[in-house]
């Protein structure tokens, strides 16, 4: 026998409350499955993914520089002309976000304790040039002992030290050395015990950036 408009309607009905009873089980348990899987997968927790990808990053980062060729610096220093320069770049690089060393957990405070190992490897494919390329740029050591020293009595010995190791007031330097330190002449003249590695990142290769 045919189901007429009002059995339609009734079958309809029973089968729209049966969904709905299903979903409002089915949601909130739902709901604290996720929320569950979450908490678990996000916390700073040795086997979870939130720590695998904080321990290790998966993307690439990198950084580009680009630096100022002193194009005149007889002039500027014979003359004290204005200074010409010329902007060479990129030179990229690719950062190490190394995996984090000596990892500690306090279950009490809920807090982590580590080391981050930091490091970069230059990326010829995204560089205009070699780490080997030279520039002509202002000797900072030179450059900046009249402000620090500011005694005439001083600065007649510093300088005495500088024309005794051939410096200038500008260097010609390489890529790798502006940016990762060098030893500095002027500074490993002067017979104090003083820092005679000059550079802009340095120290960053193989080194820590503390706990």
């Amino acid at each position: 026998m045919g189901c007429d408009r009002n059995c339609g309607l009734v079958t309809g009905a029973v089968i729209g409350a049966v969904v709905a009873l299903f979903g409002g089980i089915l949601m909130p348990v739902g709901d604290m499955l996720i929320e569950k899987t979450i908490k678990k997968e996000s916390v700073l927790e040795e086997g979870t993914i939130a720590f695998k990808n904080w321990v290790k990053a998966g993307a690439n980062v990198y950084r580009q520089f680009w630096i100022f060729d002193v194009q005149n610096p007889e002039e500027v220093a014979v003359n004290s002309s204005k200074i010409k320069v010329k902007q060479r770049g990129p030179y990229t690089y690719r950062v190490r976000y190394l995996a984090k060393d000596i990892i500690s957990q306090d279950s009490k405070t809920h807090t982590v304790s580590f080391q981050r190992p930091k490091g970069a490897i230059f990326e010829p494919s995204l560089s205009v040039g070699t780490e080997n390329d030279t520039f002509t740029v202002l000797n900072l050591a030179v450059a900046a002992t009249p402000h620090l020293y500011p005694s005439t009595f001083v600065q007649i010995i510093l300088n005495v030290f500088i024309k005794n190791s051939n410096s200038f007031m500008f260097q010609k330097r390489t890529l790798k050395e502006l940016l990762w330190g060098y030893k500095d002449p002027f500074l490993s003249s002067v017979p104090y015990s003083i820092p005679t590695t000059v550079g802009v990142f340095y120290p960053y290769n193989n080194t820590a950036d503390g706990v």
